[in-house]
């Protein structure tokens, strides 16, 4: 009896000496009410830069991993009259990517999956007269 009382004791005071690992949680930021942004460190160069041309709205609507925010930020340069983002191009996406990055579709909101871009109604031509 006494051995295993002694026994029980060493090991409560071996585990009481062990670090505790807690689990690492994403900080809970709160949401900009004028811009719709998650306001995280670095939401107010994305405010300023994003709403130059659009709502930030638009950014909020939308979910990707890096190669889908630079695709989209790379067309908007070459397409939409965007200025080069220089050497912010590294803060944008990593605060895109961070409070905005891809996302599991909730299937009890949605009745299905989105179409494949293939799939999708062709889009009016601005050649068209």
């Amino acid at each position: 009896m006494y051995v295993k009382s002694a026994i029980i004791a060493l090991a409560m005071g071996l585990t009481a000496t062990l670090p505790t690992v807690q689990a690492q949680e994403k900080p809970v930021y709160q949401v900009d009410k004028n811009s719709g942004l998650i306001m995280a460190p670095g939401w107010q160069q994305i405010n300023y830069q994003c709403n130059a041309c659009h709502s930030s709205m638009i950014v909020a609507q939308n979910n990707g991993d890096r190669e889908f925010w630079r695709s989209t930020i790379q067309w908007m340069i070459d397409s939409q009259g965007l200025w080069d983002l220089s050497d912010t191009w590294d803060p944008v996406l990593d605060y895109l990517v961070i409070n905005y990055g891809e996302k599991d579709i909730d299937m009890s909101t949605f009745r299905r999956l989105p179409l494949n871009e293939d799939e999708l109604p062709p889009m009016p031509s601005k050649d068209k007269k």
